[in-house]
């Protein structure tokens, strides 16, 4: 998947991939149609005089896959990472690092499977190096996606991974899911129109020196804010 590479990738990405993939073939009652609840369900953020409107609705699949085509220099993203860290009760500096967008490279890839892009916007937050994933699918859940990443910054088995995957396809929208080492969240998103929008929130690797509470509180925060930045 271009730059966006999981150490030990290769089989166990494929292996992740496929066991979750097979057991979601599409999106849940709640998550089959995604609208921002103001009855505009639709046009992916698309539209010639809707630029405005765009940047203050939720975030489409399609949106999600133009700020991956051509991410810039800065997250793409409307994140305020330094005020969601301090309403969550996270002290320190905030720090922007690179930022990654990534489209699907190979017919077999997860991107290519579920018809998604992602950004990847990096932070450093006090000590803690910060990844903030936004991923959009057309097919199934955007989560899935990163089920691979999820596993190895969290550092958990396989096990706990399905059941990790299991949870977060039930989950409601807006509702930060943590994983068992506490490190990283994962919130589905409103969406407007078709498809699948989530944030995957990752801090450290295996684990933080933030509570379970201010990684959940962060990832909810920022789930928040998560809209597109309006033109230039």
């Amino acid at each position: 998947m271009g730059k966006w590479r999981i150490p030990g990738g290769g089989l166990t990405v494929a292996v992740v991939i496929a066991a979750v993939l097979a057991s979601c073939s599409g999106l849940g009652e709640d998550g089959d149609r995604g609208d921002d609840g103001n009855g505009d369900s639709g046009d992916g953020g698309r539209g010639g005089g809707r630029a405005e409107k765009s940047a203050s609705a939720p975030l489409s699949v399609a949106a999600v896959g133009r700020m991956a085509a051509g991410p810039g220099s800065r997250c793409p993203v409307r994140y305020d990472m330094a005020g969601a860290a301090r309403a969550a009760g996270v002290h320190g500096p905030v720090e922007n690092g690179p930022v990654e967008g990534e489209l699907p490279d190979a017919a077999d890839s997860p991107l290519a499977q579920s018809d998604g892009a992602l950004v990847d916007c990096g932070y450093r937050l006090g000590e803690e190096q910060v990844r903030l994933f936004t991923v959009g699918v057309a097919k199934g859940y955007a989560v899935s996606v990163l089920l691979p990443q999820i596993q190895h910054d969290a550092g958990i088995l396989m096990d706990d991974l399905l059941d990790y995957a299991g949870r977060a396809q039930r989950a409601k929208r807006g509702e930060a899911l943590l994983t068992s080492s506490g490190n990283v969240a994962a919130v589905r998103l409103p969406v407007t129109g078709e498809g699948d929008v989530a944030l995957v929130l990752s801090i450290g690797e295996h684990r933080t020196r933030l509570s379970e509470e201010q990684v959940t509180e962060l990832a909810t925060r920022l789930a928040k804010q998560a809209r597109g930045r309006a033109p230039d």
